[in-house]
């Protein structure tokens, strides 16, 4: 399924089944700011560094769900904040719930 939105007069679709379950502006712009990265666009860039300064903001609510922070994780690696991916990996390592060898969240 797909769902199409407006951004500043720009049409932008984009697959609702690939969110995880969560439908927010933090994880649309970590969409968003990871495949820009991947392009690559520099860091330096307006665009990815506005996005960076929201994500930033956002990483640092508690109530950021595990996917969405999985997703802020990926996006800081790509950006080279190790100290920020460094952050989240540790709070998702102390959500993991895990059975012998395995960890899920």
């Amino acid at each position: 399924k797909t769902e199409d939105m407006k951004l500043c007069g720009l049409s932008i679709y984009f697959c609702v089944s690939l969110q995880g379950g969560v439908d927010n502006e933090v994880t649309l712009t970590a969409y968003i700011t990871i495949a820009l990265l991947e392009i690559p666009l520099p860091v330096t860039h307006a665009v990815v560094r506005n996005a960076l300064f929201c994500l930033e903001t956002a990483a640092n609510q508690k109530e950021n769900h595990v996917y969405t922070k999985a997703l802020l994780a990926y996006a800081f690696a790509l950006a080279g904040n190790r100290e920020k991916r460094k952050a989240l990996l540790d709070s998702l390592e102390k959500e993991a719930v895990r059975k012998g060898e395995c960890s899920r969240w």
